[in-house]
Order: structure tokens, then sequence, then C-alpha cells
């Protein structure tokens, strides 16, 4: 069974991945596996970029 991922845990992946770099970095730091930290900082910076594009479409 996998364990949960919290949205605020994905989103320090994410920002500990901007720090460092690396998946296995962030996971030596979290003590979860590179695998469950690639799969959701790509999410959270998939959400990130969605939300980024639509708030500049409505300023057009």
């Amino acid at each position: 069974m996998a364990a949960y991922v919290s949205q605020a845990e994905k989103e320090l992946m994410w920002k500990l991945y901007q720090k460092y770099g690396t998946y296995k970095a962030v996971a030596d730091k979290l003590n979860r596996n590179p695998g469950t930290v690639s799969r959701h900082v790509r999410e959270y910076e998939a959400a990130v970029s969605a939300a980024g594009y639509i708030l500049n479409q409505k300023d057009r």
C-alpha cells in the first residue's frame, strides 16, 4: 500500500527539488523513494504551470 503524500509535503518536495536539483537528494532528506518524489514534483509543477497559464489568459 502506498503512503499518503499531503499537499504540503508535495509543495515541500517541489521546493527542495528547486534547491537540490535531484529527486534522490530530496528523497534522502524526506526519507521517501525517489520515484515518489519524482511523481509528486512533476504533478506539482504541472498544477503550478496550469494555474499560471489560466491567470495569464484572464489578463488578455
